[in-house]
C-alpha cells in the first residue's frame, strides 16, 4: 500500500508539483494570519483578480506571465495605500474602486486574445504539475524574501495588527508598514498563482489562519 501510494512521486513533475504546494501552502498560511487580523479577506481576493491585466499585457508583449503579474499586483496594493492614506477615502472603497477597474481592464485585454482560453487558463485554475524548474526558483526565491521581512518586521506586524493607536502611540511609521503588509500579500498572491491559481488564492489565504480561532478565544 506504501508503495503504491508513493509510486508517483517518483516522477518529477510529481515531485515539483509537491514542492511548490507545499512551499505555498507555508507562505498563504503566514501571510494569511495577517490577512485575517487585519480583515483583509476581501483584500486579497481583490489583488487576486487585479493581476490580470498585468498579465494580458506581459502576454501581448511576449514577456513573462509572472514578472506582468507581480508588477500588476503591487501597483494596485501601492495603489490603495495611497488613495486611503489620507482617510478621505476608506481602504474599503479604494479595494472596490481599484479592484473593478483593473479587473475591467483585464477582461477588456483578454478578450482581445482570440488564445486566451487555452493560453491563461492555468493563472486562472492553477497548473500545479506544470510546475517548472524555474517556477520553483522564482516561487522559492519570492517566498523567502517574504517570510524574511515578516521575521525581521515582526514585532512591528504584530503591534500594527492588534493595536494600530499603540503603533501611532509609539511613533511606529504605519503608513510604511502598512503599504508594506500590501506589497507582501501581492508577492504572496502572485506566488501562489501556478499553484492554485486566481481561483483558490482567497481561500489559501482565509482560510488556513482563519481555523484556529474556532478553538482559541485570543485569535478571536
Amino acid at each position: 500500500m506504501i508503495s503504491w501510494l508513493l509510486a508517483p512521486l517518483s516522477y518529477g513533475f510529481m515531485q515539483r508539483g509537491l514542492l511548490a504546494a507545499v512551499m505555498v501552502g507555508i507562505l498563504c498560511a503566514i501571510i494569511g494570519c495577517y490577512v485575517v487580523l487585519r480583515s483583509m479577506a476581501f483584500l486579497g481576493d481583490a489583488l487576486a483578480h487585479a493581476i490580470l491585466p498585468g498579465i494580458a499585457i506581459a502576454y501581448l508583449l511576449n514577456g513573462n506571465l509572472m514578472v506582468g503579474a507581480l508588477i500588476a499586483a503591487i501597483a494596485v496594493a501601492v495603489g490603495i495605500g495611497f488613495f486611503s492614506r489620507q482617510g478621505t477615502i476608506k481602504e474599503d472603497t479604494a479595494i472596490g474602486i481599484l479592484f473593478t477597474a483593473a479587473l475591467a481592464l483585464g477582461v477588456a485585454l483578454i478578450s482581445s486574445i482570440r488564445t486566451y482560453a487555452v493560453d491563461l487558463s492555468h493563472i486562472l485554475f492553477g497548473n500545479l504539475l506544470g510546475v517548472g524548474v524555474a517556477d520553483l526558483i522564482l516561487t522559492g526565491g519570492l517566498g523567502l524574501l517574504v517570510l524574511l521581512v515578516v521575521i525581521l518586521l515582526y514585532k512591528q506586524f504584530l503591534v500594527i495588527s492588534f493595536d494600530p493607536v499603540l503603533a501611532a502611540t509609539l511613533r511606529l511609521p504605519t503608513n510604511l508598514l502598512r503599504n508594506l503588509m500590501l506589497i507582501l500579500l501581492a508577492v504572496t498572491i502572485v506566488v501562489s498563482l501556478q499553484t492554485v491559481g486566481v481561483g483558490l488564492v482567497a481561500a489559501m489565504l482565509v482560510t488556513p489562519a482563519a481555523t484556529p480561532t474556532c478553538w482559541c478565544d485570543g485569535c478571536r
